[in-house]
């Protein structure tokens, strides 16, 4: 979305619009994803509330009454890198840009946290919420 900044109010309402219109969180079990995860770009970190596949909320800032299972950070050039519709190696993603942050050290890459049974139980359907995040900031984009 060139008009709308990463990040911005109107960047995740579009985000929540395209996850809860795309067809694949439909199917193959993804309808049955239901855990809250957050999403850090920066200083700045949301709350992605899910039901049955589809977005309920986007929760700025939460606070300590809010409750998730794990969530995804990195720092504003990562997912620079993450949302561009032809994505760098390592960044383009989710597990393959944590391990270059957990396992080699790298700097510039997206680091998982929280509960990895959790992450490994969904991750199908979290990893195409996360592809859904490129998706939308390319305006559709070729997923």
């Amino acid at each position: 979305m060139a008009e709308t900044e990463l990040g911005s109010q109107a960047w995740w309402e579009h985000y929540k619009e395209t996850v809860n219109s795309d067809p694949e969180m439909k199917v193959r079990g993804h309808d049955k994803f239901d855990e809250n995860f957050y999403i850090e770009i920066g200083d700045d970190r949301v709350l992605i509330q899910v039901d049955s596949g589809e977005i309920d909320a986007i929760t700025p800032n939460p606070a300590m009454n809010h409750q998730w299972s794990f969530g995804v950070e990195g720092d504003t050039e990562a997912w620079e890198e993450f949302v561009q519709e032809v994505p760098p190696a390592f960044n383009h993603e989710i597990i393959a840009s944590h391990y270059r942050s957990a396992v080699k050290g790298d700097d510039g890459h997206l680091q998982l946290t929280g509960n990895n049974k959790v992450i490994f139980q969904n991750l199908r359907a979290f990893q195409r919420m996360l592809d859904l995040l490129r998706k939308a900031h390319n305006n559709g984009g070729n997923l």
